[in-house]
């Protein structure tokens, strides 16, 4: 009897560890805290989202840690950014980790911008993956999750429905914002640490000026060259993400005797981050 009693006191506890392990709701996985964003407008407590890259880190330097790696394993969709290099870095040992996995790269259906850079002498390029600072861009992604989640979860069609339609209204108000702010500075440029606000730049006629790409160290010659243009410009604000090092930054910023910004293209509340954005340019063109 007393055998009895143990073997049913280890049977329990095994499927207590079983039950802990297991997460009680659908896991969706994506690069970058703006995505989750969108996920959580749409679905709200649903599922839960797994960010890969965790607010405070750059997605152009940060490596996954094992626990992160095998958060994965019960994760059923995996939203990519698009042309981030930790994503192809790390792409292979997800799908290894969780074969069954559907991954969706939310920048097929986008228009990608090609950036350029000089490094000691010799050119580099490469395709601009901060896609999501563009409201147009955000509207396509957001129609993409959509669709996927009124799929995953049918029996909350209309609910669902309603979310992307004020999803949908606070990414129009953003765009409409920044559209109307800045209507009277098209062609003005501005100068950024990373090359994060392109598409930005580029939807409100906007010229991004840049002193790093890809995590590289900018080199002497080029430094030069950008305090030169920057000081023909006449630009007096340097914009800076607070996951970069500011040392450069500050260098320039006193050569050129301007101001250095905060910047957060990275930050949880996208349509905030928007409006910061666009008031803040708007006090660089007019100092």
């Amino acid at each position: 009897m007393n055998r009895i009693l143990l073997l049913f006191l280890v049977v329990l506890t095994f499927a207590a560890c079983d039950t802990v392990d297991k997460p009680s709701k659908p896991v969706i996985a994506v690069s970058i805290v703006p995505q989750e964003y969108l996920v959580r407008s749409l679905i709200d407590t649903l599922a839960e989202v797994q960010v890969m890259v965790p607010p405070g880190a750059s997605p152009a330097t940060w490596e996954a840690t094992p626990s992160e790696m095998k958060a994965l394993a019960d994760a059923i969709i995996y939203y990519k950014i698009g042309h981030i290099g930790f994503e192809k870095a790390w792409m292979p040992e997800i799908r290894e980790q969780n074969p069954e996995l559907t991954m969706i790269d939310l920048s097929t259906s986008l228009k990608i911008r090609r950036i350029e850079h000089r490094h000691n002498d010799h050119k580099h390029s490469g395709y601009d993956p901060h896609t999501w600072m563009s409201p147009a861009n955000m509207e396509s992604m957001a129609r993409q999750i959509y669709g996927d989640m009124m799929r995953l979860f049918p029996e909350q069609k209309e609910m669902i429905r309603d979310n992307y339609a004020a999803l949908l209204s606070e990414i129009k108000q953003s765009n409409f914002y920044a559209r109307r702010m800045l209507a009277n500075y098209e062609g003005r440029s501005f100068l950024v640490f990373h090359p994060s606000l392109g598409y930005f730049a580029d939807d409100y006629g906007l010229e991004q000026l840049t002193i790093e790409f890809e995590g590289k160290e900018p080199s002497a010659s080029y430094l030069k060259e950008i305090i030169d243009l920057a000081r023909e410009k006449g630009i007096k604000t340097i914009f800076v993400q607070k996951e970069f090092d500011t040392r450069n930054a500050q260098i320039i910023a006193e050569e050129l005797n301007a101001k250095v910004k905060i910047v957060e293209p990275l930050s949880a509340n996208w349509p905030d981050a928007i409006k910061k954005l666009t008031d803040n340019l708007v006090a660089s063109f007019n100092e």
